[in-house]
């Protein structure tokens, strides 16, 4: 998909065969493209909204965009209708680390899909999968979605 590699080249900026290669640069390539994909997917950009995720262990994942980026190599790449405001909150979203991206990522996935929960029931669902999580991490993490608009009362994601 071209828009995929677009994502992948001009905004990640991964050399497309490092989300091939299994080793742990490998693995954090393939993490930020999910976690980058699932933010589009939430701020409602085209093509990106077609992917269903599914909340795993390192935040939400889609097999299906798995599937295209094993196939990427050779593509074209052209960006997709994004406004200039989104692309500047997906730039500041994928220049966190992993473990950021994984947390934050999770917080919405969890948001999404129980948009009533309380604080305290989202930092225990958290930990579920993240018993390495502090309430001080989750705060400082939430803060940032909060400031950006991507959680609370003014949300600029689709629901």
């Amino acid at each position: 998909m071209k828009y995929l590699r677009w994502l992948i080249e001009d905004v990640l900026r991964i050399d497309g065969r490092a989300l091939v290669s299994e080793d742990e640069a490998g693995f954090v390539s393939r993490l930020r493209l999910q976690k980058a994909a699932y933010l589009l997917k939430r701020m409602g950009v085209e093509p990106f909204t077609k992917y269903s995720f599914t909340i795993y262990l390192r935040g939400p994942y889609s097999p299906e965009l798995a599937k295209e980026y094993y196939g990427e190599v050779g593509e074209e790449k052209e960006k997709p209708g994004i406004t200039a405001e989104k692309l500047e909150l997906l730039k500041w979203f994928v220049e966190h680390d992993e473990k950021w991206l994984e947390i934050a990522s999770s917080i919405l996935s969890i948001l999404e899909d129980y948009p009533d929960i309380s604080y305290d029931e989202l930092f225990s669902l958290l930990r579920m999968s993240k018993p390495w999580i502090t309430r001080e991490k989750l705060d400082e993490i939430y803060r940032e979605l909060e400031e950006r608009s991507l959680v609370g009362k003014q949300t600029v994601l689709v629901s």
